[in-house]
């Protein structure tokens, strides 16, 4: 073994050395190039020039450059996004959205935008000359760039030092690409029955024109914060089709009085946000001396408000941009047949009293991020999952560590993704033992609030990987309170697995008891779910 090992020393040595010689000029160069290029394509290089009135306003803000820029956009786009409106012309509000998504997103991020054409070229090509396998494909080019952009911008650690990139708007990119190609190559599947109802509702039977394309892609400057939403509806919002057709039985309602609701939410989110910052909460606290010689419960509710305050950013952000597809119209639903009510929601990203007041691990996905969920659950967890068989936990695992992936490669994303599936687990061991309690105890508010507190707590106990990204500050993080919800949720999936479940009785669905749909105008872009 020893003569092989020496053999094996003098062959990279004799060839093996001299090769990686001869080719590190080159590999130089190529670096050097790579550097250039991402330099480039960075947010210093922009057009329009950072303003006078720009810098005071930035500095008496206390936020940077790209963050002060990205808050301004985030504004302008109530505006832009809802001018959509003056026009009727398809090929016009195609354009209008284009030229508009295209200006929202470059003010804060520059040449940086370049970035999404790599990925758009490789998906439209795939679209074009192997839409059979067109999923597939951006899956293997468009998800493999993202890590290359989150690699080499170090996002992670850049978002918390208050620098921005396009990462996060690649991110969103990602998802509209993958789900146009699936979309798309679900429509040559040769037994139909293989489709779900959702699937079969957003196949696309055609390729979408570069036009159709590219105002997807940039459409009303959504690679800005979200939300996620399918081709099918936006091209027949674009071309007033569906709940938005002039024909319609009902036209839209005013949109006026929900997207002022919306855009107030967020400057309250915003409000708080300052308010709790200011007074010193912030991630900094896991690094404080003061956090570590508390008791156990200070230190539990401290999770949990710096938790909140790392939640309310998003909640801020999507809360104005989903005021901007409100007055867009692009967020309204239909009309609910019980009801008679419209409906909005399909841009909704988040519900803050959902999250804080979730009486379970699956409660949560509903209300966070609630559209990069319906992506996970429509183009990952359903269709890893074999045929003809109910999702388990393996299909759970790997959905999250999709989503670790896509927001990057840190342990504290993997962390926290993985952590989530052990707590959704436990959380379907938790509703299969309720079966056997008593119908009294279920429905207390004691019962309930034990429930809330408990969720609230583990989501944010969880939460700490997912914002200080470092494995060893994370550990130390949950070692705080001596891994206690961990261990706990462990034991309890261990011996629920030996649980049978118990049925349940079926609920009523009498009148109003179930959503129907009239006419098709109760749906998600004009198709029934």
């Amino acid at each position: 073994m020893a003569a092989v090992a020496a053999q094996a020393r003098q062959f990279a040595t004799d060839h093996v050395g001299p090769l990686l010689d001869q080719l590190q000029p080159y590999a130089q160069q190529i670096y050097s190039g790579h550097l250039y290029f991402q330099e480039l394509l960075s947010t210093e290089h922009n057009m329009i020039p950072f303003l006078a009135w720009e810098e005071q306003l930035s500095v008496a803000t206390g936020l940077s450059h790209s963050q002060f820029r990205f808050t301004v956009a985030l504004f302008s786009s109530l505006l832009l996004v809802a001018g959509i409106r003056l026009f009727r012309n398809t090929t016009l509000r195609h354009l209008y959205s284009m030229v508009t998504g295209v200006g929202i997103i470059y003010y804060p991020f520059g040449s940086g935008i370049i970035h999404v054409f790599p990925m758009a070229f490789a998906a439209y090509l795939a679209l074009l000359l192997a839409p059979r396998r067109a999923g597939a494909i951006a899956w293997c080019t468009v998800f493999p760039y993202l890590i290359y952009l989150h690699v080499v911008n170090a996002s992670g650690e850049s978002w918390k030092t208050g620098n921005m990139d396009f990462t996060g708007g690649a991110m969103v990119a990602v998802l509209k690409l993958v789900s146009i190609c699936v979309c798309r190559q679900d429509s040559f599947r040769k037994n139909k029955e293989d489709l779900n109802a959702y699937q079969a509702a957003h196949q696309l039977v055609s390729t979408p024109t570069p036009l159709e394309f590219l105002s997807y892609l940039f459409g009303l400057g959504n690679l800005l914060a979200g939300p996620f939403f399918e081709f099918s509806e936006y091209k027949e919002f674009i071309e007033l089709k569906g709940p938005w057709s002039r024909n319609a039985s009902r036209p839209m309602p005013n949109a006026l009085g929900h997207g002022l609701l919306a855009l107030l939410e967020g400057l309250w989110h915003m409000g708080v946000y300052l308010a709790l910052t200011l007074n010193g909460w912030s991630m900094e606290h896991y690094h404080s001396v003061w956090y570590y010689s508390q008791p156990l419960v200070i230190k539990c509710a401290a999770i949990c408000i710096i938790g909140l305050v790392y939640q309310l950013r998003y909640y801020f952000s999507w809360k104005i941009t989903e005021a901007s597809y409100v007055f867009a119209g692009l967020d309204f639903v239909g009309y609910d047949p019980a009801t008679n009510e419209p409906k909005w929601g399909r841009c909704r990203n988040c519900n803050f009293l959902g999250v804080w007041l979730a009486d379970s691990a699956r409660n949560v996905p509903l209300n966070w991020n609630i559209c990069t969920g319906n992506f996970l659950r429509r183009y990952v967890y359903e269709r890893v999952t074999p045929r003809n068989r109910k999702p388990g936990f393996q299909s759970l695992l790997f959905t999250q560590l999709v989503s670790a992936v896509w927001h990057g490669l840190y342990a504290g994303y993997v962390m926290f993704f993985v952590g989530t599936a052990i707590w959704i687990y436990f959380s379907q061991i938790l509703y299969k033992t309720e079966a056997y309690m008593p119908g009294a105890v279920q429905e207390s508010l004691i019962y309930r609030a034990i429930k809330i507190i408990w969720t609230t707590f583990v989501l944010n106990y969880m939460a700490c990987a997912f914002q200080l990204l470092d494995y060893k500050v994370s550990m130390e993080a949950y070692a705080s309170v001596h891994y206690f919800p961990f261990i706990l949720m462990l034991i309890v999936n261990v011996l629920g697995s030996f649980i049978k479940p118990k049925r349940r009785p079926k609920p009523s669905t009498g009148p109003g008891g179930a959503t129907t749909v009239t006419n098709g105008e109760f749906s998600r872009g004009g198709k029934t779910e």
